[in-house]
């Protein structure tokens, strides 16, 4: 087990590289910090997020050799091998309200608008720029957590139709949609009056999980419908979740500093990592299932061998 230490803040996301050989991490306020693993000076380079940094979209290329986030109104990538960074943001006028999700890839993105045009669009990476592949209408329904498959196959929400007074008291429901054209591919209930963290799609594409307050939700895919529930076995909430590279485990952080580890299909605790940190914030298990990172409020990273 080691400590990686950032700056005095909300670590937002890790992520490894696919030969687990370097880790990321985005601190809010604070940029994005990359370590090399294998070396003896465990120093961290600090890359500075300009344009912004939305949580849920850090992640490495399938070569290793880039690292990307996703900005306020884009995507950036680092180039690890030049240390040059470029951004790739959508052609439009920054709009209120606007956030988004992206691939692992980048070839894919979804971007919710509010005012003045409440829509989402779907957009595609096509030699060097983003084009537009579909719009849809969003002005009669709220949407809020919008998050890619990795793969780029499909995307999840969590809306609410705002039609009528007092809209806000209308149920919530999870919408899985393809990307290519925004068909709903699978509908689920959903218990809350609001959703704020990201959702995370299983490594082969069965489930769909998110967390709210002290409690993890887990749908079947693609059957979606209610989700089962796990509470919290005391009364701190869980804030970030990732699933083993193998989908058999789900890795869940806690603010009562612990990972918990639940068999992906009983949703039965497995395991439990406690770490003396502060409230844990983020998650990460690297691509050949042997480590695991954690981030915490106060901007450290604890890595754990798993085997």
């Amino acid at each position: 087990m080691r400590v990686l230490k950032t700056a005095p803040k909300e670590v937002l996301d890790v992520a490894f590289s696919p030969d687990c050989r370097a880790i990321a991490a985005a601190v809010e306020g604070a940029g994005v910090f990359l370590w090399n693993l294998d070396s003896p000076n465990i120093a961290p380079v600090r890359l500075e997020a300009e344009g912004g940094y939305r949580a849920g979209g850090l992640n490495f290329s399938a070569c290793g050799r880039r690292l990307a986030w996703l900005s306020f109104n884009g995507r950036r990538t680092y180039d690890r091998d030049d240390r040059t960074a470029i951004a790739a943001v959508y052609p439009m006028p920054a709009a209120h309200g606007m956030f988004h999700g992206s691939d692992d890839a980048g070839t894919r993105a979804v971007s919710n608008h509010s005012f003045p045009d409440h829509c989402l669009i779907g957009w595609k990476w096509v030699e060097g720029e983003w084009v537009r592949q579909w719009q849809l209408s969003t002005r009669e329904l709220s949407v809020e957590s919008v998050t890619l498959a990795p793969v780029g196959d499909r995307f999840a929400m969590f809306t609410r139709v705002t039609v009528g007074g007092r809209w806000w008291e209308q149920p919530m429901r999870l919408e899985v949609r393809d990307v290519a054209d925004a068909a709903v591919r699978t509908t689920g209930t959903y218990p809350y009056s609001y959703a704020a963290k990201p959702l995370r799609f299983h490594p082969a594409g069965e489930q769909i999980a998110g967390v709210n307050n002290m409690t993890l939700l887990v749908w079947s895919l693609p059957a979606g419908g209610d989700p089962r529930l796990v509470q919290n076995d005391n009364r701190k909430h869980f804030t970030a979740l990732a699933y083993h590279p193998d989908g058999r485990s789900l890795f869940v952080t806690s603010n009562d500093e612990t990972v918990q580890v639940f068999d992906a299909r009983s949703l039965d605790r497995a395991n439990r990592y406690t770490w003396q940190l502060d409230k844990l914030s983020a998650v990460a298990v690297s691509p050949d299932g042997t480590l695991a990172a954690a981030g915490s409020a106060n901007g450290d990273v604890v890595v754990w061998d798993l085997e």
